[in-house]
């Protein structure tokens, strides 16, 4: 029996790398059953972009006021419908066998619940070159531990739970330190499924994601002592 996906793309201020994200979702050589498009109040000109794929029988898209990635995130789960959960920022691209890849790997092993596989990481051609002499850029692909380039059973956010609203940046890392404790099964492809562009808004992104670290990694250590101090690692009521 073949599973059906569901692909979020959040969207805040992608005016220019907006199109291209969503079609490379069309472009997948396995189809999902639902895009959710979320625009999480652009300030700029995203809205125009997605208009003309609001007809499209695949798109489902929505627009209000900002509420953050990880409330954008957690709505979009809400509403998903298919088997499977795809997440895709609106600046970044997948390879166009990326759903496919992973589908697969998910139909034969039955136990794991997500998939994971590497990225390729970009400078955006749109930059001034001397901004982009002062970005570091790796060279070769590498294990894409990122919601990007995940693909999960939708039933596995019951084991894990949704992403924290409390992080402005680093509501992934906080949801897989989480997914991690709970026990998920993953799986890592050593196939590179999506290119993650660098840019402006990145490097801002960057610094407040270091900072945020600080506190998940703290949160991490607050669960693992208050786990371990439990008798026999029972749960407290």
């Amino acid at each position: 029996m073949s599973l059906s996906v569901s692909v979020v793309i959040p969207v805040y201020n992608a005016e220019p790398y907006i199109t291209e994200c969503i079609e490379s979702v069309l472009a997948q050589t396995y189809q999902p059953q639902q895009i959710i498009v979320i625009n999480d109040g652009s300030t700029d000109q995203s809205l125009d972009k997605l208009m003309p794929y609001a007809q499209h029988r695949l798109i489902q898209l929505q627009t209000r006021e900002n509420r953050g990635v990880a409330a954008t995130l957690n709505e979009a789960i809400d509403l998903a419908e298919g088997d499977l959960i795809a997440f895709l920022d609106a600046d970044d691209v997948w390879l166009p066998y990326k759903l496919q890849q992973q589908v697969t790997c998910l139909q034969t092993n039955p136990s794991v619940d997500a998939c994971f596989g590497y990225v390729r990481q970009f400078i955006s051609p749109d930059l001034p070159l001397a901004v982009q002499a002062g970005i570091h850029c790796p060279s070769e692909p590498q294990p894409g531990w990122l919601k990007q380039t995940m693909l999960i059973r939708r039933n596995a956010f019951q084991k894990t739970g949704l992403f924290s609203t409390v992080y402005h940046t680093g509501d992934f890392i906080d949801w897989f330190m989480r997914a991690k404790e709970a026990g998920l099964p993953y799986i890592m492809l050593p196939d590179t499924v999506t290119f993650r562009r660098l840019h402006r808004s990145g490097l801002a992104s960057q610094q407040q994601y270091q900072k945020e670290f600080v506190h998940i990694l703290k949160a991490a250590l607050d669960r693992r002592a208050s786990h371990s101090s439990t008798p026999y690692g029972s749960q407290q009521p």
